[in-house]
């Protein structure tokens, strides 16, 4: 199946207002939420911050758990957003996830609980003209780029 990722732009704005810092610091990221559809779409309504208790250097990134799941039960109250999957920054490269990171992707994968067929990552590099970002579609098997619309109207479908 073909993935295609639909970002609000509220999300978006989310993502870059907290990649706003020095050029050259370290990680951050955040969790991503909003509704899977059967046809492949991805939609992200909203795309959460690091976190208060978040812990990061320049190679890696940890979410604070406990805002995550703040963010996570707030949207699915609102209009019954799910989790998704997560972004975060490398702030020397690559686009692509890490040996790391599809080793965090893999375990959230088996994860039996948390019910994940597919998990969304999106990795954010540093550019001239703002933040670019690269979805990519991780399966147990699989990790695929895929392609990134931004929405900019108010409503997700």
């Amino acid at each position: 199946m073909t993935h295609r990722v639909l970002l609000s732009a509220r999300a978006l704005d989310q993502i870059t207002r907290a990649c706003s810092g020095p050029e050259g610091g370290d990680e951050t990221g955040g969790i991503l939420l909003g509704h899977q559809y059967p046809d492949g779409l991805i939609a992200v309504a909203v795309a959460g911050g690091p976190g208060p208790n978040a812990q990061s250097t320049r190679s890696w990134f940890r979410r604070d758990p406990v805002h995550a799941r703040s963010l996570a039960a707030a949207a699915y109250a609102h209009d019954r957003s799910v989790w998704l999957g997560d972004w975060h920054t490398h702030p020397d490269g690559p686009t692509h996830p890490s040996p790391i990171d599809l080793r965090s992707y893999a375990d959230v994968l088996h994860d039996v609980e948390a019910g994940f067929d597919v998990f969304l990552a999106i990795i954010v590099t540093p550019a001239r003209s703002g933040p670019e970002l690269y979805p990519w579609a991780i399966t147990t098997h699989t990790a695929i780029q895929t392609g990134l619309w931004v929405d900019r109207a108010t409503h997700l479908p």
